[in-house]
């Protein structure tokens, strides 16, 4: 196969100790649209067909089709170098973003994050990669907007929407790609913290299950008021903060409960609103591609909605009957006026 077709392994591009250049870019994608959903369903995105010429010049000379959507960047006297440390991709989001890194900066030890939105690891072959990776990272944009005042406590805080070159001996000259460097926030996401911890979903009492939902779904409280509808809201992509508590202090009375002395239970949580126990778990969301954007309704106001909202999309087998019965959301409650296809 000619040099300028071949695509090498993702792994002899993307490994530990790589190093590539970041600029900035000429301009940024421009603002996602989405289509105007009928009466109480949700905005949802246009799908991006791929043009029937473009997927075969894909599929027999990919690096010919990547290069002529090359991405126009400012040049500088000194770029900035990020060296690639541990992939953080848990097999959610490769179709999107090729790769998921904690990086480092030449001019900084702060570890950080970057999304590097390759197209020739772009697997999903039914979709123009472009223009869905221009929306990927244009919806980053945007949602950073949007989540301004909760940037560093709720979600990471954006460092900035970059250029990156990527060099390779079976590249014949460099390319370019978008990357979204944000935060790097420290801890388990919440399905790994789950299944490390009780894996067959026995042990957990229910007033630590609701517990983990309540903190989930007070984040999802605070989203809605600022027009943020996230379709990404599973345990997956929530990273749990985990308050240091008093070790002898027991959070609830069943012998062999994982949480009973590091997860904190207000038992008046489901009736309360604001503010939280200052040792309760606190949730963070670290991936903001999968979003909509909406005037949120009335009932997105109420934490007894988020709660109900959770526990109906997650549907998880650890969410015992006992936990639905301390949330309220035994029932499979929805608004009148919303649809079956917005969720």
């Amino acid at each position: 196969m000619p040099r300028s077709s071949k695509r090498p392994d993702i792994e002899t591009v993307y490994h530990p100790g790589a190093e590539f250049s970041l600029f900035l870019p000429e301009r940024l994608p421009d603002t996602p649209v989405q289509h105007i959903a009928p009466p109480g369903a949700t905005p949802r995105w246009p799908k991006l067909h791929l043009d029937p010429k473009l997927k075969k010049q894909l599929h027999t000379k990919p690096l010919d089709a990547c290069y002529k959507r090359d991405i126009a960047y400012r040049t500088q006297l000194v770029a900035t170098i990020i060296k690639l440390e541990e992939g953080l991709s848990t097999g959610f989001r490769e179709e999107q973003a090729a790769q998921v890194w904690r990086v480092s900066l030449s001019n900084s030890s702060e570890p950080l994050v970057a999304r590097l939105y390759d197209p020739l690891y772009y697997d999903d072959l039914a979709t123009d990669r472009f223009a869905s990776i221009e929306r990927s990272v244009a919806i980053h944009r945007e949602a950073y907007k949007h989540l301004h005042s909760l940037a560093g406590s709720h979600v990471p805080a954006l460092r900035g929407i970059f250029v990156v070159e990527i060099t390779h001996v079976d590249f014949r000259k460099p390319r370019y790609i978008y990357c979204v460097l944000s935060d790097y926030v420290p801890g388990t996401d919440m399905r790994r913290l789950l299944n490390e911890h009780d894996p067959d979903g026995e042990k957990t009492c229910d007033s630590h299950r609701a517990a983990l939902i309540d903190s989930a779904a007070r984040l999802l409280y605070d989203f809605f008021p600022l027009t943020i509808y996230p379709h990404d809201m599973f345990p997956r992509n929530l990273v749990m903060d985990i308050p240091e508590t008093p070790s002898l202090e027991n959070f609830c009375d069943v012998e062999g409960c994982p949480w009973r002395n590091n997860i904190h239970i207000d038992l008046e949580f489901p009736r309360r609103s604001q503010p939280e126990h200052r040792y309760a778990p606190k949730a963070k969301m670290i991936d903001l591609e999968l979003l909509r954007f909406m005037e949120p309704r009335a009932y997105m106001h109420d934490i007894a909605y988020c709660r109900r909202w959770l526990v109906r999309l997650w549907n998880e087998a650890w969410i015992s009957t006992g936990c639905r019965d301390i949330l309220g959301t035994r029932r499979q409650w929805q608004p009148p006026d919303e649809r079956s296809d917005a969720w």
